[in-house]
């Protein structure tokens, strides 16, 4: 069931939230290995007490919301507070808990609880965030469960949050997105996926990678529900496009077209000959500084140099068990002497990304240029490397210009895995980029 479906029947009262919780419950004992859990922390006793409380308040004619009873799974860098009397660890990936002081619900998941949202548990993700794969030495690493012959990555560094989605426990799923960390995963597992772009969501409450580049990011089923989840995030609706037709839709660069693996340009080029019917489609657009952007990003960006600092400053004793996927990588920041230069180049690669939102309304590109690499291919660091900066490239452009970006599936590659078409709008226009590509994929699933 999608999160749209259990809306209206909540509404129709053919369901309680009870039976929701229930679901999840059952979905989570259904799954046959349990290395492949989506989560760290999974309690249904807490499921169930949420739900029933949910479920009591919309009998007595109460309801917080019209979300009231609706199963969410957060990512393991949220912290939550005391919820019905019980709480979820925060590990952000790392193999003890963090301090209790991490675990201070912010804006984003305080208001989904005002709303009455059902947290079903954390999932799993790469240790602080720092890797778009999935992998993590710790926890060890989930298979991707749309290849079930072969143990490929799900992708990061919300890791668990498509798999709780794939599997039932869950029908919206909370990630953070710091260059691609929600899109990856979702795109890899034939979901859709938002970022929302720099200050439109809160990030308090969340284990910080990079103040500047973090944002929330949204998993669900369908389009539809990534506009009710940003209803339970905002207040806000997804207002209908009124002006379809007089959509831009515009290419992005070749940079951001090539060493793709096989089959994901033609799935993503498809997609938009469709769309083509739909919108009006204009040239490649330029973006100003592109190609330096991305040379500051495989130089590290800002990323390594801020979670050094705060494990250096906050958490020094995690420092020496980083994984062998963050750790190297992580320390290696330590020495960046330009981040000031970094910053401000940013701020001018930002206002050049609006500057180019005049021409177009939205970008289109691959969300990912490869498809999920096998867990065996990534022993080799180096190896590890450069699959993750190709897995992240085409997702960081969005996180270094602030902008807000989706992700639609549109079809398979060569390996038979899933392929994303990314649509990325300017910073602010969250909402109107979400009605975009509701009509897309409205279209697509039209045109298919």
């Amino acid at each position: 069931m999608d999160l749209t479906t259990a809306l209206a029947a909540l509404a129709e009262r053919t369901l309680t939230a009870r039976d929701l919780a229930e679901a999840c419950i059952a979905a989570r004992a259904d799954r046959p290995e349990g290395r492949d859990n989506p989560y760290v922390a999974f309690n249904a006793g807490l499921l169930r007490a949420q739900a029933d409380a949910a479920a009591a308040r919309r009998r007595n004619g109460e309801p917080l919301s019209d979300f009231d009873g609706i199963p969410v799974s957060l990512k393991d860098n949220y912290g939550t507070g005391t919820v019905c009397g019980g709480t979820w660890p925060v590990f952000a990936g790392s193999p003890r808990r963090l301090p209790a002081a991490w675990n201070r619900p912010g804006g984003v998941v305080s208001g989904l609880l005002a709303r009455g949202a059902v947290v079903t548990g954390k999932t799993r993700m790469v240790e602080f965030a720092f890797g778009g794969l999935g992998a993590n030495g710790h926890w060890g690493t989930p298979r991707n469960p749309i290849d079930t012959i072969n143990h490929r990555v799900p992708g990061g560094s919300s890791t668990g949050a498509p798999l709780s989605l794939v599997e039932g426990s869950a029908l919206l799923a909370l990630g953070t997105d710091t260059a691609g960390s929600a899109r990856i995963p979702a795109s890899w597992n034939g979901l859709y996926g938002y970022k929302s772009s720099r200050g439109h969501l809160a990030t308090d409450g969340i284990v910080p990678l990079s103040p500047r580049l973090d944002t929330v990011g949204l998993l669900a089923l369908t389009a539809a529900d990534l506009g009710a989840g940003y209803r339970l995030l905002t207040g806000a609706p997804v207002a209908p496009l009124a002006d379809i037709g007089a959509i831009r839709i515009g290419r992005a660069p070749a940079v951001l077209w090539q060493d793709c693996s096989p089959g994901v340009v033609a799935a993503v080029d498809a997609a938009l000959d469709r769309l083509g019917r739909l919108f009006q489609p204009v040239d490649t657009v330029t973006v100003p500084g592109l190609e330096e952007a991305l040379a500051l990003f495989r130089r590290g960006g800002l990323a390594g140099a801020e979670i050094f600092g705060l494990l250096s400053r906050d958490l020094p004793a995690w420092l020496s068990s980083l994984d062998i996927y963050v750790g190297p990588r992580i320390r290696a920041a330590a020495d960046v002497l330009d981040y000031a230069e970094r910053v401000a180049f940013l701020d001018r690669f930002a206002a050049g990304a609006r500057e180019m939102f005049h021409d177009v309304d939205v970008v289109a590109l691959p969300t990912v240029a490869i498809t999920p690499p096998l867990v065996a291919d990534l022993g080799d660091p180096l190896a590890y490397g450069r699959a993750n900066l190709l897995a992240l490239r085409n997702c960081c452009v969005a996180n270094l210009g602030d902008m807000a970006a989706v992700t639609l599936p549109v079809g398979t590659d060569a390996a038979g895995m899933p392929v994303g078409l990314q649509l990325l709008g300017p910073r602010g226009a969250d909402a109107r980029l979400l009605a975009i590509a509701q009509a897309a994929a409205g279209h697509l699933a039209v045109e298919g």
